[in-house]
């Protein structure tokens, strides 16, 4: 009889020691699967939204800057957003997500604007760069809501916000002439 009780209790340790080993073993496959499903180009966007966040966050405070040398956090910004934005646009691919042609343009402003060295802003650049930053909130807006739930870009966004990168674009060109 205590063979028998001894057998019994070592066969529940035992079906208590698999089931416990299945149960981990579903557990890490469940979390493995979903660590699987972050979709690559989700992430990007996820980076590339910070980006123009940040560049958004600059560009508002366009007001206060009165030298050149005040810019030079507004050009890291911009050169961070439009390099992460081309290499989503590199995973989505260009038939689904518009390049945005309007930050190259404001780095190549900036860069003008810097070239003579530390000097002040006119009232001119000033109101470009202000008016710049107006557009490119909107821009940031229509960014934000780019991406779907479901890892695809939603058309209508993309569409307006090529409408706002030309924009932006057309702002920032007759700076080119002066």
């Amino acid at each position: 009889m205590a063979y028998r009780k001894k057998r019994i209790s070592m066969t529940a340790v035992i079906a208590f020691i698999l089931t416990a080993f299945m149960v981990y073993q579903l557990a890490a496959l469940l979390r493995d699967d979903h660590q699987a499903n972050a979709d690559p180009r989700r992430l990007l966007y996820q980076v590339a939204l910070f980006q123009m966040e940040v560049l958004n966050g600059y560009l508002s405070e366009t007001g206060t800057i009165a030298t050149t040398r005040q810019l030079d956090v507004l050009r890291q910004a911009a050169y961070a957003a439009d390099y992460t934005h081309e290499r989503l646009v590199l995973a989505v691919g260009e038939k689904h997500l518009t390049e945005l042609k309007s930050i190259g343009e404001l780095l190549e402003y900036i860069l003008r604007l810097q070239i003579g060295g530390d000097r002040p802003l006119n009232k001119k650049e000033t109101e470009t760069l202000q008016n710049a930053s107006g557009i490119f909130s909107q821009m940031f807006e229509v960014y934000g809501a780019l991406f779907s739930s479901g890892g695809g870009i939603y058309s209508s966004q993309n569409e307006k916000l090529k409408l706002l990168d030309t924009a932006l674009y057309e702002a920032l060109r007759p700076s080119r002439i002066e």
